[in-house]
């Protein structure tokens, strides 16, 4: 018999691997893992009082560019809440919407992220309706997820998290204002990565590339890059403003972002999951 090609051994062991990981279930070769249970904390405050309604420091919308597959709407706001810096985030597509609340202390390192995933426009959405919870208070961080199925609990293995990727572009600005980082400089870390539908800590590098004008704001912007590839627009607040491809905000741009889709009820990260 002929030997096979360097392709199609590749090939064969690939589809190999994949059938093993469907034999052994997924979850013992995800960066994640169940247990029983997780260690719980309130809700965070300052000083045991609730959180106060706060400053508002930054709201918008983030609209997707002209290389993106899909058309995707981000409606953000930031706040300093007492001791905490609060981001909140609605990402909407044809397909999902996902809400996102994460929870920051004053020099933006993460404390707890929520994160509710629904699918518009279903006859039932409170089956598909998923809700987590990131605890960053927990060694290792941990995971409380309540969906149809019922509640899991999970741990991340692969280090201790100093900072958090997640739905939309936003959530960068907190990593970006946590380094501070000159023109030039990189930093890495073990990064809690919540944007799919698997989680995963792994050591993750920022870099600051040169200031340049961008013609398509008229302005000048900083420009940060994270997993080597991935570069977006921040003014000189850190504050997120764009990205290489074409993501703007609403005011950078003609004509009016769709209005808001409404799925389920109105979020509670405060009681759920």
């Amino acid at each position: 018999a002929r030997p096979r090609s360097i392709g199609s051994r590749r090939q064969f062991l690939q589809t190999s691997v994949v059938w093993v990981l469907l034999l052994v279930g997924c979850e013992s070769c995800l960066k994640r893992s169940e247990v029983a249970s997780v260690g719980e904390h309130p809700y965070p405050t300052c000083d045991g009082e609730a959180l106060p309604e706060g400053e508002l420091l930054a709201e918008g919308v983030l609209l997707s560019g002209p290389l993106s597959r899909e058309r995707v709407i981000e409606r953000y706001e930031i706040r300093h809440r007492g001791c905490v810096n609060v981001i909140t985030i609605r990402q909407e597509w044809s397909r999902q919407v996902t809400d996102v609340e994460a929870i920051f202390d004053e020099d933006w390192n993460p404390i707890r992220v929520w994160k509710r995933m629904g699918i518009p426009g279903v006859p039932n959405p409170e089956r598909f309706e998923d809700t987590r919870s990131y605890e960053f208070r927990n060694e290792p961080a941990t995971m409380t997820e309540l969906n149809a199925e019922g509640r899991t609990h999970r741990f991340f293995r692969g280090g201790q998290p100093t900072a958090l990727i997640g739905p939309g572009r936003m959530l960068l600005t907190a990593w970006i204002r946590a380094t501070d980082l000159r023109v030039g400089e990189t930093t890495r870390g073990n990064i809690l990565d919540v944007r799919e539908i698997y989680e995963r800590v792994d050591e993750v590098a920022i870099r600051r590339d040169p200031d340049r004008f961008e013609e398509s704001l008229g302005r000048s912007v900083r420009v940060y890059t994270v997993f080597g590839r991935e570069s977006v627009f921040a003014d000189e607040s850190g504050l997120v403003i764009g990205d290489l491809s074409g993501l703007r905000r609403e005011e950078d741009l003609e004509g009016a972002a769709a209005p808001p889709i409404q799925v389920l009820d109105p979020p509670d990260p405060v009681n759920t999951p």
